[in-house]
């Protein structure tokens, strides 16, 4: 019965979605990368540690907080909880220990990088406040998720997770990275909002007031591909001023991100409301941002070895 406790604990913490949400934070190492900073795999390492130790709290706290809402949740993969809680009753009081005990080691671990390396004491305050947002996306009091704002922290995130990465071989958050970041932050709001549409029925029944629940699954297709379109623009922006362009190739990266934005566009245009259809519009759109992601980490690593 333990190790099946413990496989499960495993499974709450949603790894596959954790992977797929932090390329935004290699990017951030890469980046720096680029620009000629050097990297030091035992502090790269740390510092992936303890960004990965605040997703797994947040879902671990996403989970006990939504119990209820994920009750009407059917499983998707990338979307409708883990269900661990729902099969799992007895798990629901470890989870929410485990999870205040994976901000409290992150942030012990952020102190003692600023303690013995180059990585600034504000650091801690840095990650402090990346677990304050995930912490409270969906517990109480303020609980951004039931409120109407369950999207901010995941464009928040965005620039976090870009920032952390680049922090880790810089040892500062600057004009630079934030410039980097907001495109990237934009993908990554583009993730919650896609993860949004298998859910509106089960949401609504929570009570949750996110996006999809207040403006329903067409405004948050035509969102998503609004949201596209401006991050390919910024891209193409940052090709025309030379950003960086003995570095980067930024047409590249704009090209590139016409995919999902087409895919998007598509979507829109279709219509698809009815939940299931809906899902697998939703899965392609998570595939192809997903797919361009995996793109720019490539592109980046080649970056190391050649400049084009």
């Amino acid at each position: 019965m333990l190790l099946t406790y413990v496989k499960q604990m495993i499974k709450l913490t949603r790894a596959h979605i954790g992977i797929a949400v932090l390329p935004s934070f290699w990017l951030g190492s890469l980046f720096a990368l680029v620009l000629g900073y050097e990297f030091d795999l035992l502090i790269f390492l740390w510092g992936f540690l303890i960004i990965f130790l605040i997703y797994a709290s947040a879902s671990y706290v996403n989970d006990y907080y939504d119990f209820d809402a994920d009750k009407h949740n059917r499983q998707f993969g990338f979307s409708g909880g883990s269900g661990v809680l729902q099969k799992y009753p007895q798990l629901r009081n470890v989870t929410k220990y485990l999870a205040a005990g994976f901000i409290f080691i992150s942030l012990i671990l952020t102190a003692i990088l600023s303690l013995t390396t180059f990585i600034p004491i504000w650091s801690v305050g840095f990650i402090a406040l990346g677990a304050f947002f995930s912490w409270f996306y969906s517990a109480p009091p303020i609980k951004f998720s039931y409120r109407g704002m369950s999207e901010f922290p995941h464009f928040i995130a965005g620039i976090m997770n870009t920032g952390w990465g680049y922090i880790l071989l810089t040892g500062t958050f600057d004009l630079t990275i934030l410039i980097f970041a907001i495109p990237l932050s934009l993908h990554l709001l583009n993730v919650i909002l896609i993860f949004e549409i298998p859910d509106k029925e089960a949401d609504v029944h929570g009570g949750k007031k996110n996006f999809i629940v207040n403006r329903g699954r067409q405004n948050s297709f035509l969102l998503i591909s609004i949201i596209f379109w401006i991050s390919t623009i910024y891209f193409i922006f940052l090709a025309l001023i030379r950003w960086y362009a003995e570095y980067i190739n930024f047409w590249i990266i704009a090209i590139v991100s016409v995919f999902p934005t087409i895919v998007s566009t598509y979507t829109y245009l279709k219509k698809p409301l009815e939940q299931n259809i809906a899902t697998k519009y939703a899965i392609r759109n998570a595939l192809s941002l997903f797919s361009i992601s995996i793109f720019f980490l490539a592109y980046f690593i080649i970056l190391q070895f050649y400049n084009f």
